[in-house]
Order: structure tokens, then sequence, then C-alpha cells
């Protein structure tokens, strides 16, 4: 890049005859001097940086992000993407050694990949964390949304790039598929929810399929005081689900009722999404009458009767 025609020869020199009020307003040979060599000092710095590649992101494997995982929670057989399960797909070295660590979280990450790569043998968990976002908007990721077509569910494909999407509008953003036998809600439990040490409200777990309770106050680090609480629901047999839910929404919406709707919306979700037949179909009707309170229509995306879009 050429910048001969933004400086005239001659431009930096200042009018060596001009005065105000007796103030000499001519420039010294050696400020003129200093001037020039700092504008072009500028310009090269700007031709550097042109020069310069935006820093890249390490590259991401799509295939494993997208890649269905047969799992068991409390003996009922699970698939979902990899990229919904919140503790691995973000896992992080906290270590000195972060090389050694990153070598063996891939190991870890590749086995259990493998051993849930096989329909007829689930992997068994106790606790499973699973997330619900839009799995291919990331702005530091302008690539990721190459995943969406590679999702093999229905209900992933409609959420990934669709943040107004009924599966993100009616279900909590992240629960845990519990075995109900041998869940504990208490410390030293490391993984949240979990109930406040001095919480006032506690109760029993849930007792019949599709019952959905507030257990407890939730535990928030910093001693604030509570305002959210533990909650379950029993989808089938032992097998349940925990997350939590807020005292009061923006909507109106009351604790009792959100855990009421997102209750019933994770029973459906897991009888009609995460079974080894997904029936899309079903799942849609019922997420439809159990979205959230002002849930608004997509920009892109029109769901549930929509006419107008944002």
């Amino acid at each position: 890049m050429h910048f001969n025609h933004l400086i005239p020869a001659g431009s930096i020199r200042l009018d060596r005859s001009r005065s105000i009020a007796g103030f000499d307003l001519r420039t010294p040979m050696w400020l003129s001097k200093a001037m020039h060599i700092g504008v072009l000092g500028c310009f090269c710095l700007v031709l550097a940086a042109c020069g310069q590649e935006k820093p890249k992101h390490p590259p991401k494997n799509y295939t494993l992000l997208a890649a269905d995982m047969h799992v068991s929670v409390a003996q009922h057989h699970i698939v979902l993407p990899f990229i919904a399960l919140g503790d691995y797909r973000r896992r992080q070295s906290f270590s000195l050694n972060r090389t050694r660590d990153k070598a063996n979280d891939t190991d870890a990450l590749g086995k259990l990949v493998s051993d849930s790569s096989d329909s007829a043998k689930p992997k068994s968990f106790d606790r499973l964390s699973v997330e619900f976002d839009p799995y291919g908007w990331d702005d530091n990721d302008m690539q990721q949304k190459q995943i969406c077509p590679m999702l093999t569910q229905k209900w992933a494909q409609a959420a990934c790039d669709n943040p107004w999407s009924v599966v993100l509008q009616s279900l909590p953003g992240r629960i845990e598929l519990v075995d109900l036998e041998r869940l504990r809600l208490d410390p030293p439990e490391p993984r949240i929810p979990r109930c406040a040490k001095n919480s006032l409200l506690r109760r029993a777990l849930p007792a019949s399929d599709g019952e959905a309770i507030m257990i407890c106050e939730l535990e928030i680090f910093g001693g604030k005081p509570a305002t959210h609480y533990v909650t379950v629901v029993r989808i089938e047999g032992e097998l349940g689900a925990a997350w939590s839910v807020s005292r009061g929404s923006q909507s109106g919406e009351s604790a009792e009722a959100m855990t009421a709707r997102q209750g019933e919306a994770i029973v459906a979700f897991v009888q009609y999404g995460l079974g080894p037949h997904e029936d899309f179909a079903r799942l849609y009707d019922i997420l439809c009458k159990l979205r959230a309170p002002g849930s608004r229509p997509g920009v892109h995306h029109l769901d549930c009767g929509d006419t107008h879009r944002r």
C-alpha cells in the first residue's frame, strides 16, 4: 500500500511567517523533522498492523461434538449429542502440566465416546448433566454452525441455530439426569444443584411419575440470600431430573408455576426426545404448550403458530 499521494511534499512544514500578538508561530527545524518522522512512524505501524493475521482459535472436532452418545441413567437408555453433555464439552485443565492434562483429557474423552457409541450397550451413569443452548451459535467460532446438519436428533437441530426455538423456551438451560435412589443434594456433593446448609424449605423427593417438587433453597456461593430453589421431577421409575428455578421471573411466573411447567416439559423431553426412537412431532406439540410466559417469536424461525417474526 502506498501513501505518497497522502503526504504531499512540504505538507508537514508550517507557515514560518505567521505571528499572533507578538508570539512567533514559526516551527523550529528540529520540531518539524520530529513531526515528519512521527507521522511516517504512525503509517509504518498501520502497515504492520494490516499485515498481521487475526489470532486463530484452536480447531474443534465437530464430528466429535455432533456424535450420538448412548448412555444409561437408572436403567433408562438415553441418546443425545456429545455437545449437550455439560460436564464434558468444555473440559479444562487447572494443573501446572497443561500438556499432560490435555493429553489425558483427550484420552478420557476418546474412551467416553468409544464406550458410548454402541446402542446395544449404553454407558451407565448415576448422574449426567445436559445443557440446552443454540449449539451452532458461537461468537468466537463462526464455523461452529456447520455442526447443525451433522446432528441426528431433530430437537437438537431445532435448537442449533435458533435461540428462540420452542426447545429453549420451554426447558431450563441445564438439568441433571439422576438416579433418584443415589441422588445426594447436600454437601460435600460437588455438583449443583445442591441444597443450602440452612435452607428453610426441605421436602422429600417426589413419589410418583411426573411429579415435580421444590425440594430446598439452592446453595449460592458468597453468602447471598436464597433466590433460587432446587427442584426435582420423577420422570419414570428411579429416573429423575434435578435443576434450579428462580424465586420469581420478569414475566411474573412464580417459582411453583415454573416448577410445574418445566417439570412437565422435562418429562416429555426425556420420553419423546432422548429415547432410542425420537418422536419430535409429539414432543413439539407438548413443548409449544409449555413455553415460558412472554416467549417471543424468533428472527429467522417461527414456532408454535407464531405468525410474525421479531
